[in-house]
Formats: C-alpha cells, sequence, structure tokens
C-alpha cells in the first residue's frame, strides 16, 4: 500500500470521528439550565418584599396625616356631645368631599382616589365619636365637660383634607400596585402602637378604600 493511499484511510478515520463526537459537544453546550423552584420562589418573595416595603415607605405622609385627621375625632366628639348635634351630618360632609374633590382635579390628582380617600377618613371619623358617644353614654363620669370650639377644630380639619390631596398626588401609582394592600398593612402596623382601640379600627377604616384592587 502506498503512501499517498495510507494517510487517505487516516484521514477518513479521524474525519469520521470528529464528525460523530460534534453532536455530544452541541447538546451538552445547549442544554438549558433549570434554576430550583425553591431558589425562584424565594427570590420572588425577597423582590415582593422589597417593593411593598417601598411602597409603605411612600405612604408614610399621608399615613402621619390619616393619624392627625383621626386625632380630631375626640374634639369633635366632645363638641357635639355637649352641644346635642348628630353625628352623622351628611351636608358637611359631602361639601367636604366635593371640596376635596375640586382640589384634586385643579392640582391633576385622581378624583376618584381622593373621594375614595375622604369619604373612609369621615366614616373612620364617625366610627370614632360613636363609641365614644357609646362610652360616656353608659360611664357619665367620663362624658366631657367642655369642649373646643368645633369651628375651629374643623379649620384643622379642612386644612389636613388640603395636606392629604396634595400628598395623594405622589402615592396615586401605589395604589393601583399588586401589593398594595400588604403595603397599606405595613403602613397601620407602624402607627397603630401609638393609638387606642378604638382609634385602630378607625385606623382600619381609614385605609380600606385605598387600594383599587
Amino acid at each position: 500500500m502506498t503512501t499517498a493511499v495510507l494517510l487517505g484511510l487516516v484521514a477518513a478515520v479521524v474525519g469520521s470521528g470528529l464528525t460523530a463526537a460534534a453532536p455530544a459537544v452541541a447538546a451538552t453546550a445547549t442544554r438549558p439550565s433549570v434554576a430550583d423552584p425553591a431558589t425562584q420562589t424565594a427570590t420572588a418573595n425577597r423582590a415582593g418584599a422589597t417593593t411593598s416595603q417601598a411602597d409603605a415607605d411612600r405612604l408614610r405622609p399621608v399615613g402621619d396625616l390619616v393619624v392627625s385627621r383621626l386625632a380630631l375625632a375626640e374634639p369633635v366628639a366632645e363638641s357635639k356631645w355637649l352641644s346635642g348635634k348628630p353625628i352623622a351630618d351628611p351636608t358637611r360632609e359631602q361639601a367636604v368631599i366635593d371640596a376635596g374633590v375640586a382640589r384634586a382635579r385643579a392640582e391633576g390628582v385622581d378624583p376618584d382616589l381622593v373621594e375614595r380617600v375622604l369619604r373612609d377618613q369621615i366614616a373612620a371619623s364617625k366610627l370614632v365619636q360613636r363609641g365614644l358617644f357609646t362610652r360616656w353614654t353608659h360611664d357619665p363620669s367620663s362624658a366631657p365637660t367642655t369642649a373646643p370650639d368645633l369651628t375651629a377644630v374643623r379649620t384643622q380639619i379642612t386644612q389636613i383634607d388640603d395636606d392629604l390631596v396634595d400628598r395623594l398626588a405622589a402615592v396615586t401609582p401605589v395604589a393601583s400596585e399588586p401589593r398594595c394592600a400588604h403595603a397599606v398593612v405595613t403602613e397601620r402596623q407602624r402607627v397603630e402602637p401609638g393609638l387606642g382601640s378604638l382609634q385602630r379600627k378607625g385606623l382600619h377604616v381609614a385605609w380600606s378604600s385605598f387600594c383599587r384592587a
């Protein structure tokens, strides 16, 4: 056998071996990696928790105003108790909402969100007032004997409502977030330790309609 023939045979064998090995190498290179489901879940939970905390931090200015408004429910109740005025005042309540919605439209804030939030603040205040009336009825010795001027208290409430509209402009996107409810719970828990049981119930009402979902 000539040298040329031998070289041809060697080349054919080597070429055949490389061709056969190629698919295995390619298959190994293109095989997709499979992530651990538990790892994926933990990562998603951490990302969600981070988002909720960030949203809760954004809600703090609104939360502070909610608590300030709720604190005024007691002096309002004291004034109404001594004057004999009813807790509910539909005409004034609607005027408060109309003023807030008008301010929202003028400032480009979502009027639906403003209306929901203001209705909740009014409902929360009335819940606290009714609770105080019940307490004073069953225990007259705890009832107030003096009260601040209702007009002056309402001036403070109006200022808080105006500030609420302004603050809601910055947190409108949070109301539509999938984890909005988690952010609200986090914000409530931040302030609840400083409140009494009646005020805590009012706080839940005050945030009840903030989230769209």
